[in-house]
């Protein structure tokens, strides 16, 4: 099988364990994209984290951000598709998780909103100050307005937006991952990229659905995709490319969901991937 697309996940897949970039794998995806295969980002993050990362590596095509909730060409920023959490639905959810004390970031494609007061020296603790620069830019190249009262920002902004994270300890995350549901909210799907986060997206959306709308862009046959991931957002993309990779740092749920497994984000995973379905000469 020659394969057309690669769509890569990035948090736990092209980024190490310590959220850093290796050389190894920049240099093998920047010299993908310059022997003019197609590569896509495939990720949770907001479209302009997705954007800047996209950067990085000369990525030209469109871009599947908030886990498919957002597509958007990073050349023109022109939107291929979107699907959003109604206002007063997303207003509910947020209700419930501050009550569970969660750390809660509402994302749009232009703002986050978020009631905690991030502190990333707090959070990775053994990154120096150059690579916690880096690492806010390529997470948060967007407007954060932080300490906020979420649920009254929503109502008062008649915010709708693609995605809402959630933080927190995994006991308190699935108490409200219940609570949410018992709410019989339409309209809205509930999954997680880790033990202590949740991602809540609108109904029907998922990276694959993501990587549909840019297949068809692209004239592109889901069998002449390979998908790399290491998490559950991951499984419907990669059971819908023809080729889908699992990270050897990926759970052992997700791993048996791939067609292949390869190492670890440590061990520059995507390389051996780019290496082994897109051979040069």
């Amino acid at each position: 099988m020659s394969y057309k697309l690669l769509a890569l996940d990035v948090d736990g897949t092209i980024l190490m364990s310590n959220h850093t970039l290796s050389k190894v794998t920049l240099q093998a995806i920047t010299e993908l994209t310059s022997k003019g295969v197609y590569v896509t980002l495939a990720t949770g993050r907001a479209y302009p984290s997705a954007k800047t990362m996209a950067k990085q590596f000369q990525i030209r095509v469109p871009l599947v951000s908030h886990d498919g909730a957002y597509v958007a060409d990073p050349l023109t920023d022109q939107v291929l598709f979107v699907k959003r959490i109604p206002s007063e639905t997303a207003a509910r959810i947020s209700e419930v998780l501050v009550e569970y004390g969660l750390d809660v970031m509402l994302l749009h494609e232009s703002y986050a909103v978020t009631n905690k007061s991030w502190k990333w020296r707090d959070l990775f603790p053994l990154l120096n100050p150059s690579a916690l620069r880096q690492l806010w830019k390529n997470l948060y190249p967007l407007k954060i307005m932080a300490s906020c009262q979420v649920v009254d920002y929503v109502r008062e902004n008649d915010v709708s937006i693609p995605k809402i994270f959630v933080m927190g300890e995994p006991e308190r995350l699935a108490a409200a991952r219940r609570d949410i549901a018992w709410a019989d909210l339409k309209g809205i799907r509930v999954t997680a990229s880790g033990n202590h986060n949740l991602e809540i997206l609108p109904d029907g959306v998922s990276k694959a659905t993501g990587l549909a709308v840019l297949s068809e862009r692209l004239d592109i046959a889901p069998e002449q995709i390979v998908a790399v991931g290491d998490n559950y957002n991951d499984v419907e993309m990669l059971q819908f490319a023809g080729m889908g990779v699992a990270m050897g740092n990926a759970p052992d749920e997700v791993k048996k969901l791939a067609r292949q497994v390869t190492d670890t984000n440590d061990q520059h995973g995507v390389a051996a991937v780019i290496r082994k379905f897109f051979p040069t000469g």
